[in-house]
């Protein structure tokens, strides 16, 4: 017997009501949405009869979703800003709390300025802020060849002239090059905190892309020490973080000769460090 839409998402709904998926109703329209190409607001009242090819893939797409493989993961791509980014395993999942890094971002860079995206993952702020500084130079540098991989793809797709993309173990292959601006969200998760960490992020996302050693802040320290160097004259520095960590790395960035701002997300946590070289 055939089913309509409604029908498939008050079954989803009914399976994603377990622990640790936060919102089912979403989810479940959201991945309907997706396999019959109808709005999620229309999902649940759809009376649209669900073809064969359509039920199969439901049924798979929903087998995956409950072994907590995200829905980002699952259909290859994520929203971000205003784009449309291709994903896999090998690169974290843009979050919405980084798009208020692009908004930073995009008030610092001058219209033909320059900007360094550190550890660039699938090229997320790299490739928004492109779209929307398209006179400045914007070079995003990944360490992982598979992410790199992921941030062509994109790059390839959007099409952006202005965007130039390198391996580079954080600025190890930049040689003396300076940016007015220099955003990063590298790997700041305590390993301490993997067991408190949904499955979907913990299990899922590359772990090199999550967790660093020294109660999360290794790598940015690491990468502080070479910020000044890479910076032009008047250039501001920004790095997403941990909460736990916007004082200790904000005392790094004073004792580096930076004049430190801690910046806060929409949750009102300390979620950004950004530094301006004192002349």
């Amino acid at each position: 017997m055939s089913s309509a839409v409604r029908d498939l998402f008050r079954r989803a709904v009914a399976e994603l009501t377990t622990p640790g998926v936060e919102a089912p109703s979403a989810e479940a329209a959201a991945l309907i949405s997706e396999l019959c190409g109808i709005s999620p607001a229309e999902v649940p009242v759809s009376a649209r009869i669900v073809t064969p090819a359509e039920a199969a893939a439901f049924r798979e797409c929903l087998r995956r979703r409950l072994d907590r493989e995200p829905l980002q993961y699952i259909f290859g791509k994520a929203y971000f800003y205003d784009l449309e980014l291709e994903v896999t395993p090998a690169v974290l999942i843009p979050r919405p709390e980084t798009e208020l890094l692009v908004d930073r971002v995009l008030e610092l860079l001058p219209e033909t300025g320059s900007l360094l995206d550190l550890g660039t993952g699938s090229g997320a702020i790299a490739l928004a802020a492109a779209k929307h500084r398209p006179r400045a130079h914007v070079v995003g540098a990944e360490l992982s060849p598979e992410a790199l991989r992921i941030a062509r793809n994109n790059l390839c797709r959007l099409g952006f002239d202005n965007v130039e993309l390198v391996q580079s173990d954080l600025f190890s292959a930049l040689g003396g090059r300076r940016f007015d601006v220099i955003a990063a969200n590298l790997p700041y998760v305590p390993e301490a905190d993997r067991p408190l960490l949904a499955p979907e992020v913990a299990l899922r996302e590359p772990a090199s892309a999550l967790f660093a050693a020294g109660n999360g802040m290794a790598v940015i320290l690491r990468a502080l020490d070479g910020t000044a160097e890479h910076l032009a004259p008047g250039g501001h520095a920004i790095y997403e973080l941990d909460p736990r960590q916007a004082l200790p790395v904000a005392r790094r960035m004073a004792e580096l000769g930076f004049a430190p701002t801690i910046r806060r997300d929409l949750a009102g946590r300390e979620r950004f460090v950004e530094g301006a070289l004192e002349r």
